[in-house]
C-alpha cells in the first residue's frame, strides 16, 4: 500500500510547532489548485536528505515549506526555503492522485518516484529503487508502476524546459504566502 500525504504534513512529528496558511491558486502551471505554507518554528532536530552527490539540509527551525496540489495532476510539488527564505530544493512527488475532499488540507498518494530540482536548477529523478521495490512486494501494481515511470518521464520533461520560470514560480509564491501568514 502507497502513503497517503496530507498539506499540513500531519504525520511529520519532527515539527513540534508551526505556523500553516493555504489558499487556491489559479495557475499553477496553467491549472487551479492549492497552494500553501508551513513555516517551520521548532523542531526535534534539523533533517538532512542524502542524494548520491550531496547532503542537503531541508528542515530546521526558521525554514519553510511551499507546497502546490492540482486535482487530477500526478505530482505534488515541495519548495524547501531555509531560515533566509532562500530557495534549497523543488521536490515533486509523483502521485497517484491528489484529493481535495478537505479543501483546506487536500492529500496525495505517495507512489515513491521522486524529482528533486535543486536551486542551481540540477535536475535529478531519485527513489527509483522504492518504487521498484513496491512492486516487488505488492505495494503497487504493475499497472501503477508504469504509470508512475511514464508520469516522472513526462514531468522531468517539462521540468527540463521549464527549470528557470518554476524555481521563479516557487519563490514568488513563497514570498506572496509568507506576507498572508500570521507571525
Amino acid at each position: 500500500m502507497s502513503k497517503i500525504r496530507d498539506m499540513r504534513r500531519t504525520e511529520w512529528q519532527r515539527i513540534t510547532k508551526r505556523r500553516y496558511i493555504s489558499r487556491e491558486e489559479t495557475d499553477i502551471f496553467g491549472s487551479a489548485g492549492r497552494i500553501s505554507l508551513i513555516s517551520i518554528d521548532e523542531v526535534t532536530g534539523p533533517l538532512t536528505v542524502h542524494y548520491s552527490s550531496r547532503d542537503v539540509l531541508i528542515a530546521d527551525a526558521g525554514y519553510s515549506w511551499f507546497q502546490a496540489a492540482v486535482p487530477g495532476a500526478c505530482w505534488w510539488l515541495t519548495a524547501m526555503f531555509d531560515a533566509h527564505d532562500r530557495l534549497i530544493q523543488i521536490y515533486f512527488d509523483i502521485t497517484g492522485g491528489s484529493r481535495f475532499d478537505d479543501p483546506e488540507n487536500p492529500t496525495f498518494e505517495d507512489m515513491y518516484l521522486d524529482i528533486v530540482v535543486s536551486a542551481d536548477g540540477s535536475i535529478e529523478v531519485v527513489d527509483r529503487d522504492e518504487l521498484d521495490e513496491a512492486l516487488r512486494s505488492g505495494s503497487v501494481t504493475a499497472a501503477q508502476h508504469r504509470e508512475s515511470v511514464e508520469n516522472c518521464g513526462k514531468l522531468e520533461r517539462f521540468l527540463r524546459e521549464n527549470t528557470a520560470a518554476v524555481l521563479d514560480w516557487c519563490s514568488d509564491r513563497q514570498r506572496e504566502l509568507k506576507k498572508e501568514a500570521p507571525n
